[in-house]
């Protein structure tokens, strides 16, 4: 890795994932707050064989399961003075993903999630819907003629590089957040990764103490 990419945090959201949506809020102050910058890429993990498969296939004990994870998300979005409720299928994010790339590369990364990912967790939105999709990003201030040339030319290639990218670094879940080729899994691993950039800071500034004293 090169030094800027050390001084980097990627960050991996999966947007069908409540706890993702959970996480961006005090990832994103934690960017703020230290100054290191989180580069923010999809990933898209495998919700069939961590939950068992489809909706009627699921034994008792997955259904158990999910009913918790939602209990769970639900006190911890009241915390955040969000709505979660559960979804009723399995989404295909793909298409939601390539979006949220085409977003980043035009610097409106949240001005198109943000309302996209409250909506959704309301069931105000269809994750698959390309006309709901396109309707975000313009939303979000972006062409939708950039969007469409955008998806025939970028949007397979710059998702799989996210996936490569990903698979590069250990990614198995989401959200995850790699700073120097340290993995840290969940929103509740923020206050280590928070941690550790505040040690590098204050190392940081004791260096320059240093050479200016």
């Amino acid at each position: 890795m090169t030094r800027h990419e050390n001084e980097v945090v990627d960050a991996f959201i999966d947007l069908r994932s409540p706890y993702s949506y959970l996480a961006l809020r005090p990832a994103r102050a934690l960017a703020e707050r230290t100054g290191v910058p989180f580069e923010w890429w999809p990933v898209i993990t495998d919700f069939r064989s961590a939950y068992g498969g489809e909706v009627e296939q699921r034994a008792p004990r997955d259904v158990a399961k999910l009913k918790y994870l939602y209990m769970d998300c639900r006190r911890l979005a009241k915390l955040q003075g969000l709505t979660i409720r559960a979804t009723t299928k399995l989404w295909d994010a793909a298409l939601a993903s390539q979006a949220m790339l085409f977003a980043r590369s035009r610097n409106r990364l949240w001005e198109f999630c943000d309302p996209l990912l409250a909506a959704f967790w309301r069931r105000e939105f269809d994750l698959e819907s390309p006309e709901q999709i396109e309707v975000a990003l313009v939303s979000a201030g972006l062409q939708a003629g950039d969007w469409h040339e955008y998806l025939k030319v970028d949007a397979q290639r710059d998702l799989a590089a996210a996936f490569e990218r990903a698979e590069l670094l250990g990614i198995f879940g989401a959200p995850m957040f790699v700073y120097r080729d340290e993995l840290f899994w969940g929103g509740d691993r923020l206050d280590l990764l928070a941690d550790v950039l505040s040690a590098e800071q204050c190392a940081r500034t004791s260096c320059v103490l240093d050479v200016c004293g």
